[in-house]
């Protein structure tokens, strides 16, 4: 997908991968009426059409983890690396703006920049991993950058080189959390960084210290499994002890936390089942969440699952509506937000140019314009949909894509795909009258 192809020339040698400015002229409402030439033949292909099922699913949200847009000609690379927690490894680093990577979270990627083609190579070559950066503007819609100091080394698990197109795409997938300790530019071009990997700590049940011995034989797995109820009990006996009451310890219970999660993450359509493990949960979560570089960055920081749970509950609990960052117009609501994919409500994926996009997929928005274009099958990302451009109808910044059904049983029949980086999740909170 391009959101502005006349700027691909300039595409081909960039440095660190920043978004083109994007201003379209030719836009018409996502709710006109057919035959406007929005590219939208039948208005019931929008998806607020309220006479479309958004939940009516025929999609196989395996495809879009395949990124088969990148082409099929890729070479499967096996194995696994795994750096050892708290131990310093100097690893090549790679910026991008507006993406932060999140371990378990899919990064697709088309490298046309020399210098890290030739990173890229030598980390095949090596144990498959490097570093991935966010690079935070300094302030909004500045050029001027620094990278943040923490990032998610990344594993390959794919790649091809063409030499006719002077260009490498790979496929990697987020693995362990870093601290960058110190930089350097390496002779060919790119930088590298020590970096410290940061643990992945496991916190014991708070009241396992005050556990009452004679209650012991009523602790086994049959036991407690059999009765949520019993459990409970125990934990009050246990508390008795302690000064604190039994509630203040289950704010910190991993298990009450997922069970927490997941009654928030009904309302949601999910297409695969959703995590069960606190950990796996946390950056399940964590990587669907349209929330800004710093709230994401924060959550990478933290080395606990409770406190990431803790942190993405009070989040969700606040966060009601999704709006244009630029200028603040409502585009849709946290339950519009639904998954098309196995990888959850949020997806990472680049076009052609090798832009990358975290984007949110919305069955029903608001306050969007689209291109006056026929809609595109051309590097799409959600196999059997067409793409066309959208924009905000007040300040028409690029916000993401409308994507049709180009088949009459694909359902559902379209839905949209809007960048995180143009959303600005808004929050519930208490304004201080001081």
């Amino acid at each position: 997908m391009d959101p502005d192809s006349t700027d691909s020339d300039s595409s081909v040698d960039f440095e660190i991968d920043t978004e083109p400015a994007f201003v379209l002229d030719d836009l018409v409402d996502s709710d006109s009426t057919p035959g406007s030439g929005s590219g939208s033949a039948d208005s019931e292909f929008i998806p607020s059409n309220p006479g479309t099922n958004p939940m009516e699913h025929t999609f196989d949200p395996s495809l879009p983890s395949q990124h088969s847009y990148l082409g099929t000609d890729l070479t499967v690379l096996y194995g696994r690396t795994v750096l050892d927690e708290d131990d310093s490894n100097w690893i090549p680093l790679y910026p991008q703006v507006d993406v932060v990577l999140v371990p378990g979270q899919t990064l697709p990627l088309a490298i046309f920049n020399a210098s890290y083609i030739q990173m890229i190579r030598q980390v095949i070559s090596g144990n498959r991993t490097f570093g991935t950066i966010c690079m935070l503007r300094k302030t909004p819609g500045s050029d001027e950058l620094s990278h943040a100091d923490v990032g998610t080394t990344a594993e390959i698990y794919e790649a091809h080189e063409s030499a006719s197109h002077h260009a490498i795409r790979v496929k990697a997938i987020g693995r362990q959390r870093f601290k960058i300790l110190e930089t350097t530019d390496h002779t060919s071009g790119f930088l590298t960084a020590r970096v410290r990997i940061l643990p992945e700590v496991k916190l014991p049940d708070p009241l396992s210290m005050m556990s009452c011995p004679v209650l012991d034989r009523f602790r086994t797995k049959a036991n407690i499994g059999a009765s949520t109820k019993r459990k409970h009990n125990l934990r009050l006996y246990d508390s008795i002890s302690s000064i604190w009451p039994a509630w203040v310890y289950d704010q910190y219970d991993p298990e009450r936390l997922v069970k927490q999660m997941l009654e928030i993450l009904s309302c949601h359509k999910a297409v695969s089942p959703i995590p069960t493990d606190p950990v796996a949960l946390s950056y399940w979560v964590a990587r669907s969440l349209p929330i800004k570089d710093s709230r994401r960055l924060v959550l990478l920081r933290m080395n606990s699952a409770i406190d990431r749970l803790r942190w993405e509950i009070f989040t969700l609990n606040k966060l009601s509506l999704l709006c244009c960052r630029q200028c603040g117009q409502h585009v849709a609501h946290q339950q519009d937000v639904f998954s098309m994919s196995v990888e959850g409500m949020q997806g990472t994926y680049c076009n052609v140019y090798g832009y990358v996009y975290e984007t949110v997929t919305i069955h029903k928005a608001t306050g969007l314009r689209l291109q006056n274009a026929p809609p595109s099958t051309e590097f799409s990302w959600f196999p059997g949909y067409a793409w066309t451009v959208a924009a905000c109808s007040r300040c028409r910044k690029h916000m993401g894509w409308h994507f049709t059904a180009t088949s009459p049983d694909m359902k559902p029949r379209g839905f949209w795909g809007l960048c995180r980086r143009a959303l600005e999740a808004k929050l519930e909170e208490v304004e201080s009258t001081e």
